[in-house]
């Protein structure tokens, strides 16, 4: 297939850039999260990649969590005591990843990480990636990169109506409906998904309780005239969760609990496009959305109420943004916003509700020197009510060396200060397995208190230790390329290295004599991910592609290094003859927790447009890492400490969760362009670890129906 080059920037397309950005540009791989407007994914000089929508189709993926595990360098890993999920990327933990969804943040970070199971790709066109610092542009939540999910939009005058029901009885149904008109567009969508839930191991409680949940989502633009588009978008989500635990009230004693959870999420855009003359373009956004959720349990069978929680969260963000084309080599982005965030939650021990804003402007500058070299440069400069001013800036060049060959390295500066949560969380689960979370302004204080009280079994680091948070930043280069190898290889390749100083890690701090465990955070002073990303691609034949991705990462503490060389930090290792201790060489020190050295995946795809068939087969490795925040007790399964030797690091000597292998498999047949028949299986070999990993469930088959039709338009 010719498809495979997207060396398509060689043919002429710079001079593209210069023209306005109202009109559209047919090109298969158009991104717009990295420079805020259109480019080729071929001519941006950062790590960028594109998840399409018909590879989701292949995929047969329903949740966004399904499609970004199976990216190259994305990991979706468990978070405090298994309880959520998130999106880890370079090393980074999920809190640093910023997820938009047509260029808006997705919000509701309860536990730190973002649900991306509430998100359907039912609806959506395309997934855009952007890897190493953001913050030039998107502020402070994007220190390790961003994805951005771009949806659907009518294309013409139609709709999709598909059915879907799998294992666990999973069933998700969706429909869509555009309508497209010379001067207006019009597409809504809805999807319903719902299942029974699963339990893993001996344990009778359900690590996920059965729930159903709803989306309605809508667009519409209108041309109101020549240079004047007006759009407007919303989204609105909600889950009802069924839920019935087990719970550990002291020792020897368990109590039935049943209750109910709901999540709601809803947001809405507002965008005006003013083209003022043909080198000057106004867009002017303002976006609101709001997220909740709410939890009761009561006691069995007295009916009584044993737990409640409850949190909501604002955002509020007027912006405008100015685009200036100057000529064909120099091209001008400038903006200016406001963010207006609120709180309100029982998890930081009262209702009383959170504020801060946050004041920002950005500028940016492509030059196109030549056609065979793109230089971007930029500054976000944010000023928070709570912790100040911070500048980020960016710097990111691409050199096309031949028809073959590209070279590109980007290198920027990050800031991340505190959250609410992280300073004033009070948080007790006694409903999964027992475990509280505690912000650093009172968890000195509250865990004096249960000494006091004689329920603290014990500590893992001096109560003084616990100082206040200090903002994180970052320092990180990129540097790679891509290589077209003949009409059938391609590969392209990025290494990074992120240095950040005062990293804010979860950590276990204390143990009850209940041995459910207290967590909370700590700044690591000084703190380093590197690596490197490979991606190869080969067009087996006409309709058969192969896939294959590799990271490679180091993620270590700058001062555990410096310990250990100095010899202050010891092993498990006692040697026979002289009964000393040894010490712990650098080799032997692993790096963070929840963190694998090796990662990939290798993936088949077949197409057949003739005949209508398709199908994938994908594998997905995560190797070897240390589950040190999910030390304790996950939904009634007791789990071994992951620092068997005690000196508080992760080293060889300690406990690893194994690495392992998944396979996914689909298979699917269009008729005549309508009918649509897909069947599959996840995690074909059915590999589980309820102990280490339980948000990871069996073998799971499906089987699903589609429609598709698009109206004859109307005759002018």
């Amino acid at each position: 297939m010719k498809k495979v080059s997207i060396l398509i920037f060689i043919l002429g397309l710079t001079r593209l850039w210069a023209q306005d950005s109202l009109q559209t540009k047919k090109l298969e791989e158009v991104v717009v999260t990295a420079t805020r407007n259109d480019h080729p994914v071929a001519s941006l000089p950062m790590p960028v990649s594109i998840v399409s929508k018909s590879q989701i189709q292949t995929m047969g993926s329903l949740r966004l969590n399904n499609v970004l595990t199976e990216q190259t360098g994305l990991v979706i890993v468990p978070q405090v005591n298994g309880v959520g999920n998130g999106l880890q990327m370079q090393g980074f933990d999920p809190d640093y990843t910023l997820i938009l969804v047509d260029g808006e943040p997705l919000i509701g970070r309860f536990t730190g990480s973002l649900d991306l199971s509430r998100i359907t790709v039912g609806n959506i066109k395309q997934i855009e990636i952007v890897k190493g610092p953001s913050s030039s542009l998107y502020g402070s939540d994007a220190l390790a990169g961003v994805v951005n999910i771009i949806t659907d939009g009518a294309a013409a005058r139609g709709g999709t109506f598909s059915a879907r029901y799998g294992t666990f009885n999973t069933t998700n149904f969706n429909a869509d409906m555009g309508t497209k008109e010379k001067k207006w567009s019009s597409f809504v969508s809805f999807n319903r998904y719902g299942t029974d839930g699963y339990s893993m191991g001996a344990s009778t409680n359900k690590i996920v309780s059965p729930f159903t949940n709803n989306t309605l989502s809508g667009k519409f633009s209108a041309k109101l005239s020549p240079s004047t588009l007006l759009k407007f978008s919303g989204r609105w989500f909600e889950e009802n969760q069924q839920q019935n635990f087990l719970v550990n009230a002291g020792v020897n004693q368990m109590l039935r609990t049943i209750g109910q959870g709901k999540i709601k999420d809803w947001n809405m855009i507002g965008t005006l496009v003013q083209r003022v003359s043909s080198r000057l373009k106004a867009t002017a956004r303002f976006y609101s959305t709001r997220y909740s959720t709410q939890t009761s349990l009561n006691i069995q069978p007295a009916d009584t109420l044993y737990y409640h929680d409850d949190f909501a969260q604002g955002f509020t963000r007027p912006e405008l943004v100015v685009e200036y084309f100057a000529n064909s080599k120099n091209i001008f982005t400038a903006g200016a916003g406001a963010v207006f965030e609120s709180v309100q939650t029982s998890r930081y021990g009262d209702e009383s509700p959170r504020h801060q804003q946050t004041d920002y402007s950005f500028l940016q500058h492509e030059w196109l020197p030549q056609e065979k070299f793109h230089l971007i440069t930029g500054a976000r400069w944010d000023r928070n009510s709570i912790y100040g001013s911070q500048l980020s800036p960016k710097i990111s060049a691409l050199w096309q060396v031949n028809e073959a060959v590209s070279l590109k390295a980007s290198y920027g500066l990050g800031f991340k200060a505190p959250d609410f949560r992280q300073l004033y969380l009070n948080f007790n689960n006694t409903a999964a397995g027992g475990y509280s979370v505690l912000g650093t302004e009172i968890v000195e204080q509250r865990i004096r208190q249960l000494q006091a009280q004689g329920q603290i079994g014990s500590l893992f680091y001096n109560l003084d230790q616990l100082g206040k948070l200090e903002a994180e930043r970052s320092r990180a280069l990129n540097v790679g390329g891509k290589v077209l190898l003949n009409k059938k290889w391609w590969a392209d390749v990025n290494i990074f290295r992120n240095d950040i100083d005062n990293l804010i890690e979860t950590q276990i701090v204390a143990n009850t004599v209940a041995s459910q465990n207290i967590y909370s955070y700590r700044n690591l002073k000084r703190v380093f991910t590197q690596g490197l990303e490979l991606n190869v691609t080969y067009a087996v034949t006409r309709y058969v592609s192969a896939q294959a991705g590799y990271q490679l990462l180091y993620a270590k503490d700058k001062d555990v290094m410096a310990n250990i060389e100095s010899g202050g930090v010891y092993s498990y290792y006692r040697d026979p003859v002289t009964l000393e201790t040894k010490r712990l060489t650098i080799s032997e020190y692993f790096g963070l927790s929840n963190r694998s050295r090796h990662t990939g995946n290798f993936k088949l795809f077949y197409k057949n447009p003739n005949s209508g068939w398709e199908a994938s087969l994908r594998t997905i490795y995560r190797g070897k890492y240390g589950a040190g925040s999910l030390q304790g007790n996950v939904q009634g399964i007791s789990i071994p400490p992951s620092d068997r030797n005690n000196n508080g690091i992760l080293d060889v000597y300690d406990n690893f969760v194994k690495g392992y292998l998944l396979f996914n498999f689909s298979v699917a047949k269009t008729f005549k362009d309508k009918f649509r028949v897909q069947a599959g299986v996840d995690n074909l070999l059915n590999y589980t670890d309820p102990m280490y990993i339980p948000n990871l469930p069996g073998r799971q088959l499906y089987l699903s129906l589609a429609y598709s039709f698009r109206a004859i338009p109307h005759e002018r």
